[in-house]
């Protein structure tokens, strides 16, 4: 049974910019739950064959971040047995596929090349996925991310 989330091997590298050039992030985590939410908005899933960067641990995510996974699972499968204990892996699966979807909409967004992009750059791209879509800026961008989750509930 599976205890990590895998990235892909070809966007291993904006994981790390988003969390260490940029710092539009803490965790890993919250990058890869930010690109499945945006995947699964989107209605896109891509299978990777090769994992890149070291997986992120289950024990990691909060119970938060669980339920909107379960959200997706059943909202994808329309089947509640998806979230059985022996569906499991194919739940990551289907997660990390949605998170290799959103975090090439992200890439193919905001990224020039491998440059940075700018702050508010990234805050107008995040502001589209917000419920109503509406003007307003947040600066905090862990505020801002909870409410675009919260909105899948």
């Amino acid at each position: 049974m599976k205890t990590s989330f895998n990235k892909p091997e070809a966007y291993e590298k904006y994981y790390q910019i988003l969390l260490r050039d940029a710092k539009f992030f803490t965790t890993l985590k919250d990058i890869f739950m930010l690109a499945a939410v945006i995947g699964f908005k989107n209605k896109v899933r891509l299978p990777f064959a090769k994992s890149g960067g070291d997986p992120i641990k289950d024990h990691i995510f909060g119970e938060e971040d669980f339920n909107i996974m379960d959200i997706i699972a059943i909202e994808t499968t329309h089947d509640l047995n998806i979230l059985l204990s022996e569906n499991q892996d194919e739940k990551y699966k289907m997660i990390e596929e949605y998170a290799h979807a959103g975090i090439k909409y992200i890439v193919d967004n905001i990224f020039i090349g491998e440059e940075i992009p700018s702050k508010d750059k990234f805050l107008e791209f995040v502001c589209q996925y917000a419920p109503e879509n509406n003007a307003t800026r947040q600066v905090d961008v862990s505020t801002m991310f909870s409410n675009i989750l919260s909105d899948l509930s």
